[in-house]
């Protein structure tokens, strides 16, 4: 190592580059969706959901009562669809009642 590259890291150290590189981001927000996953997974997701959903049709409150169950409805799409469809079924059944 010559004494220039020495103080090149030396400076990158105290002085970070602003930018990130596009590579680093999308590693990061792998890991993101990987940690969200893991606190909560589908299974458990879907044995809350009829709970969640009645929450929502009866006071619109759902997501302050349960936030795990609407970050999760948020970020999985096919979570969010048996969410939509049996918000659907449960508002149709509330309509004709």
């Amino acid at each position: 190592m010559n004494i220039k590259t020495i103080i090149q890291n030396i400076k990158h150290r105290f002085n970070p580059p602003t930018e990130l590189q596009d590579e680093v981001v999308l590693r990061f927000f792998k890991l993101l969706e990987q940690i969200r996953e893991e606190d909560m997974p589908c299974d458990k997701m879907y044995s809350q959901l009829d709970e969640f959903v009645e929450h929502e049709v009866k006071s619109k409150e759902a997501a302050k009562i349960m936030p795990l169950i609407q970050e999760h409805i948020d970020m999985c799409q096919g979570c969010c669809d048996e969410y939509e469809a049996l918000l659907t079924v449960l508002e149709n059944t509330k309509e004709n009642k």
